[in-house]
């Protein structure tokens, strides 16, 4: 068996790997010696056992017998990094399957260490393929790179480190790649696992590494023997934040950066406003507090608007496979006509848009990026169903700004979307009447919301100014009076 085979090559004995690992003796002694198949064991297994004996985890699970080779052959391929890829093509084409749900889409060769797609070595199915993804290898490396979670949500990165892993990817791996926008996953090669085993959405779970790094307290210890998967190797955004499963439901609980207190008020915010104007989906935010021992944290949560049956697209994604083949066109344009080759039309993609846009600028949210909307597309024809309800408010109302100036200039406010400021933004809108003025908040519903976070009386009242002030100018828009808008 190749574990022992490894094993004696490095000099350990059964119960210094035991040690190591944090592995039952009886169970190395199993997988030596037969009784148990270590290509069916947890990744986590297998991946603890390689970093252990410094080879790769498909060096553990190959069907091609490491204990065939001569001693000289063995040293020089655990040795030699170009003799060992040439071992690797040998024996086998990648240590983990691309999954969609139980279908196999392509054989990866990962880097354990690093969580890294090495190679892309056969595609099984080409239509599915996370989109974007067909034709060059960096097209899928990259998509997996973007699949992990930011290394800078949170205090993720102390608490990587802590844990001994030395990216997010990583972290993503070791969750085989599973997510609560799609139905991709990783399978280790030789494993028996099914979507059902690993399902996010069937699988409950409590999210120990995600809950940490929203508190801020201290990893869970018995983080290191769990066996669960969790969603947080995945989840976008800056902000700390935790899945938690409530009544076989999947819940987002969003925190703030540092004393940032107004960004969870904004989200609650922007759902007041969507609520009152009926329009298109949302998320509806509300207030959610955390009690975790030592303490209490305020929050807010929703729950996940995907399900096995209906996968988030981002805007990110569907712009940057239309970049490829419209070369010269706007961002905006691209996403337009991407939604409408998917089978929306093209008139309630730029409803959609004005509406945002508009709503937007109203509460003077500057990063609607381009993860930050999409489309909901069915899991099973690809077709998109519709776009996706909108969420993430929380960098608005000048949240990250000194506010005891008194005054803000509203001249060219910068944003991170299809344009460079707000009034780029505003130049896109092709209907400004799709938001009712006579439905948006009113200023004493928005100081009431304003009041509970962490913003001073005189904060607040500028706040409302700036309100009112966005408030005229969208009025003027609707009147079709541009002449402010330059």
């Amino acid at each position: 068996m190749n574990l022992k085979t490894l094993r004696e090559l490095k000099g350990i004995s059964r119960k210094e790997l035991a040690d190591m690992t944090g592995i039952s003796f009886r169970s190395i002694q199993d997988y030596e010696q037969g009784h148990k198949e270590l290509s069916s064991a947890k990744a986590e297994t297998i991946l603890k056992m390689a970093g252990a004996l410094g080879c790769t985890m498909e060096d553990l699970i190959s069907d091609f017998d490491l204990g065939s080779l001569k001693p000289s052959e063995l040293k020089e391929m655990v040795s030699d990094e170009n003799s060992r890829s040439k071992v690797l093509s040998a024996r086998s084409e990648g240590s983990f399957i691309l999954m969609h749900k139980d279908r196999e889409v392509a054989d990866l060769v990962l880097e354990s260490v690093t969580g890294a797609i090495v190679e892309v070595a056969r595609v099984m199915d080409q239509q599915f393929m996370p989109l974007g993804t067909v034709g060059e290898d960096r097209f899928l490396k990259a998509w997996w790179y973007h699949r992990a979670v930011p290394v800078t949500q949170g205090n993720l990165a102390s608490t990587l480190e802590k844990l001994g892993f030395l990216t997010p990817q990583a972290y993503l791996l070791r969750n085989l790649g599973l997510s609560l926008n799609d139905d991709y996953w990783l399978k280790p090669l030789g494993s028996s696992l099914r979507w059902d085993d690993v399902s996010l959405y069937k699988n409950e779970f409590d999210d120990v590494v995600g809950a940490s790094h929203f508190t801020g307290l201290p990893v869970d210890e018995d983080f290191a023997i769990t066996r669960e998967l969790f969603p947080s190797g995945s989840t976008k955004g800056n902000v700390p934040k935790s899945w938690v499963c409530v009544e076989g439901k999947r819940f987002l609980v969003k925190g703030t950066e540092g004393n940032k207190t107004q960004q969870i008020f904004n989200e609650v915010v922007g759902a007041y406003i969507h609520r009152k104007q009926q329009k298109f989906d949302f998320v509806d935010y509300e207030f959610y507090t955390i009690d975790y021992g030592y303490g209490k944290k305020i929050g807010v949560s929703a729950e996940a608007f995907t399900s096995e049956n209906l996968e988030f697209v981002s805007a990110r994604e569907l712009i940057e496979v239309g970049r490829r083949t419209h070369k010269g066109a706007s961002d905006y344009d691209i996403f337009v006509s991407a939604c409408e080759d998917g089978g929306i039309p093209r008139k309630q993609v730029e409803a959609f848009l004005d509406y945002q846009i508009l709503t937007d600028f109203i509460i003077s949210n500057t990063d609607r990026n381009y993860d930050n909307f999409g489309v909901l597309r069915d899991a099973e024809s690809l077709k998109f169903v519709k776009m996706a309800p909108i969420f993430d408010s929380g960098n608005s109302m000048f949240y990250d700004l000194d506010m005891n100036h008194g005054t803000l200039e509203l001249n060219n406010i910068p944003v991170d979307s299809f344009a460079e400021n707000e009034f780029g933004l505003l130049r896109l809108v092709k209907d400004p009447s799709i938001v009712e003025m006579d439905k948006l908040l009113t200023n004493d519903e928005l100081s009431k919301v304003l009041a509970s976070s962490n913003r001073t009386p005189e904060q607040v009242r500028v706040l409302l100014s700036i309100y009112d002030k966005k408030k005229d100018m969208l009025f003027k828009l609707k009147r079709g009076e541009l002449g402010w808008l330059k």
